[in-house]
């Protein structure tokens, strides 16, 4: 079963765009080639783009040409390998890594972790989002190393984090210098249906 896949009637709706850019200098885009491999962490005008969306600067979007997860798993596979920014060596050489995994939780998040042997912890889901509680006193120990988070309409019960949950969140202090706070906020901008919910920027918090 194939999940997401545009009708044929919705891919007709984008033909037009094909036939857009006729001339080489079509392509340039900030003096950028766009017919060539672009820029590592995507085009400037891309990352202008999503920054306006997002609410916040150019500089914090990285713009990839897959899928969330794939970038994702990248990120965990690079902590295991390499460490990240404030590691004191890879994860790989760790005793133990712990990861916080809110449940019921999107699957495909907790097995990217488990595939690196990572000890999952079980964190409840609340109407409000994950027990915090739980969380607070889960991060005191250094070997929690990060937490997967879908804050708006998380998988599979649709909940959406309250303000609240997002400021305690943003204003943890873990014991691991490098945790990693994975924040899959693919809803974003859009809704299932209704009115757009808003709720607090946890790069702004």
């Amino acid at each position: 079963m194939a999940r997401g896949k545009p009708g044929k009637a919705q891919l007709d709706l984008v033909s037009d765009i094909f036939s857009l850019m006729q001339k080489p200098e079509d392509y340039v885009s900030d003096g950028v080639d766009v017919r060539n491999y672009g820029e590592l962490s995507g085009l400037p005008a891309a990352k202008r783009l999503f920054a306006e969306i997002l609410g916040c600067r150019p500089e914090q979007v990285f713009v990839g040409g897959n899928a969330s997860l794939q970038l994702m798993y990248d990120t965990i596979s690079k902590a295991y390998t390499h460490g990240l920014l404030h590691s004191e060596r890879p994860w790989c050489r760790e005793p133990v890594v712990k990861f916080l995994c809110p449940a019921p939780g999107y699957d495909r998040h907790f097995k990217v972790t488990e595939s690196f042997g990572f000890e999952l912890v079980t964190i409840p889901m609340t109407d409000e989002g994950p027990d915090m509680d739980a969380v607070e006193k889960a991060i005191q120990d250094p070997a929690v190393k990060g937490m997967w988070n879908v804050p708006k309409y998380s998988n599979p019960d649709g909940i959406i984090y309250s303000a609240e949950t997002i400021r305690r969140i943003a204003s943890m202090k873990p014991a691991a210098p490098d945790f990693l706070l994975m924040w899959d906020n693919a809803y974003c901008i859009h809704e299932f249906e209704g009115d757009y919910v808003e709720f607090p920027d946890i790069l702004a918090e």
